[in-house]
């Protein structure tokens, strides 16, 4: 099929590469013309695993093409995948100009029947809204379907081509065989819906794994209140194969360009159709708690009292981790922007290290130093404090480490370290529910 992606980012640029592996004709459209001249040359704007060498093979075999051009991309398609961004608005929903603009240039640039395919994240109900805006513009056949996407940062090739489910939600059967046939190659279970359905399944997916992670934070409180090892507790839990242990970990709260975006958007729709969705509140009051929380430990471990507010002043900090998670360089809604800010209100001095994320953190932290690995990092620190969860913070050398700090401290946000075997090597070691 010939097909087309709207949008870029994370979400386009994984389907244009995974599509034109299939041996699609792919074009892959986005407004900003520096980043689809660097795409040309096989430059991705972001880290992605793998992503690079799918995007250059398939620029190389011509089956992948990168344009600006709405005429050049979607008069040629069968299928137009929409995947730009619905950040969060004001209230908590989504902003949708950017959907609403795309899709309008779509339709100014329908040639014939055209399967109009919404795969950013939108809000339940607005298929409706979103053929009027085309039937405005376009007297061409078309139809909408809702096809949400489950990607990982940090594991989103491996992701799309081993998907847990491939949800198709569709008005007709013509849309769903198209979907089908385009989605063959992948393994899977396919789940066959309405337009509605699909969408609340991306909301609910993403709210209940937020859910987990926040009841997992819950349990650290408690677990600290009464001196049980939540890495223990967790464990136990997680054993029941109903439960499972993904996502149900303790640290400083979720982050990244989801979970906190589609679990306030799923609040704010529940409220459109009258339902108040307290169990989504509490679950995103949980989690803005654990950065006050994880304050409060840097504190504590430092001896500061929490009565003056510049109770840091002229502690040197080492922060490891700024992505959101690993194996990304995203750092939207990342834990480690507001630790950081609050840090810097309390007028410690810092010092960061990310594998992948200094580039990203220099925009937003032109001001704090950046050492060019860990070790650098903690040369003459007061402390270190882990933010993001990197496998190669688990394999530091702990003696070089100790050797290089002022003091032996460590506030890991991350459970990182087995804290009996961390305290034994004469650290002050603070974790999350220990």
């Amino acid at each position: 099929m010939t097909i087309t992606i709207i949008g870029a980012g994370y979400v386009g640029l994984v389907t244009a590469a995974i599509f034109s592996e299939f041996g699609n004709d792919v074009f892959c459209l986005d407004i900003s013309k520096e980043r689809i001249e660097n795409l040309k040359k096989g430059i991705v704007p972001f880290f992605e695993p793998n992503l690079s060498d799918y995007i250059k093979r398939n620029i190389k075999e011509n089956k992948l093409h990168f344009t600006t051009s709405y005429h050049d991309a979607v008069t040629k398609s069968d299928v137009v995948f929409i995947c730009v961004g619905t950040p969060s608005g004001k209230n908590g929903d989504a902003d949708l100009s950017y959907l609403f603009a795309s899709v309008e240039e779509t339709a100014k640039n329908l040639s014939g029947y055209t399967l109009i395919v919404i795969k950013s994240t939108c809000p339940i109900g607005y298929e409706d809204d979103l053929e009027n805006i085309v039937k405005k513009f376009a007297k061409q056949n078309f139809e909408f379907a809702s096809c949400p996407e489950f990607l990982k940062e940090g594991t989103a090739i491996e992701d799309s081509l081993n998907p847990d489910r491939i949800v198709i939600g569709t008005k007709s059967v013509k849309a769903q065989e198209i979907l089908l046939e385009l989605h063959a190659p992948l393994s899977g279970e396919r789940i066959i819906c309405d337009m509605r359905s699909a969408q609340i399944i991306k909301y609910a997916s993403n709210s209940f794994l937020a859910l987990k992670i926040s009841y997992a934070n819950a349990l650290a409180i408690i677990c600290e209140k009464v001196g049980a090892n939540v890495v223990k507790v967790l464990e136990g839990v997680g054993a029941d194969k109903r439960i499972g242990t993904a996502f149900l970990k303790p640290g400083v709260g979720y982050g990244g360009s989801c979970l906190p975006k589609d679990v306030n958007a799923f609040i704010a729709q529940a409220g459109r159709f009258d339902y108040n969705f307290d169990l989504l509140r509490s679950v995103d009051n949980i989690n803005t708690g654990q950065i006050e929380k994880f304050i409060t430990k840097i504190r504590i471990a430092l001896n500061a009292t929490e009565d003056k507010k510049s109770n840091l002043d002229g502690f040197k900090l080492a922060i490891l981790g700024l992505a959101f998670k690993p194996n990304t360089d995203d750092m939207r809604d990342s834990p480690a922007i507001k630790i950081i800010n609050e840090l810097l209100n309390l007028k410690s001095e810092i010092t960061a290290y990310d594998p992948q994320a200094i580039r990203t953190a220099q925009k937003i932290f032109p001001n704090i130093s950046y050492a060019k690995d860990v070790y650098e990092a903690v040369i003459g620190k007061d402390a270190v404090i882990i933010i993001t969860d990197w496998p190669q913070f688990k394999e530091l050398d702990l003696i070089r480490i100790k050797k290089l700090l002022k003091k032996p401290v460590i506030i890991d946000g991350r459970n990182i370290f087995n804290i009996n075997k961390i305290k034994k090597m004469g650290f002050n070691y603070t974790g999350i529910g220990q």
